[in-house]
């Protein structure tokens, strides 16, 4: 990297550009600070979430993933609402439980039911 060398003299005109720069920056970091951000705890409806979803699936498949309880949601009255962050996380996590895991959750909740009644 080459050094730059600066007079005395143009010590004025230098400062000036840095403050205009400064000026600028200022400016673009209050713009950012004064636009609202997303909310993570946002509620989506079914059409919102369609569109948030990265392939883009059509409402009866989404409607489909609620049936089989494959995607977070929750009712509110007659209509499905998703959580944004829950979703988020259901992206990220992206993981189906195997054939295994399903049968020793399965046995889990058998043996839980089985000790509570005979209490």
């Amino acid at each position: 990297m080459a050094e730059i060398t600066y007079s005395f003299d143009a010590m004025p005109k230098i400062l000036a550009d840095i403050a205009q720069r400064l000026e600028v920056m200022e400016r673009k970091i209050d713009a950012l600070q004064s636009v609202p951000r997303e909310d993570a705890d946002a509620w989506l409806n079914l059409k919102d979430l369609c569109n948030y979803l990265p392939n883009h699936p059509a409402e009866q498949t989404v409607y489909g993933w609620t049936s089989t309880h494959f995607i977070p949601y929750h009712k509110k009255g007659k209509s499905i609402v998703f959580r944004k962050s829950e979703i988020d996380e259901w992206l990220r996590n992206g993981k189906r439980k195997s054939m295994g895991d399903l049968e020793k959750e399965a046995q889990a909740f058998v043996n839980s039911k089985r000790k509570a009644r005979c209490v």
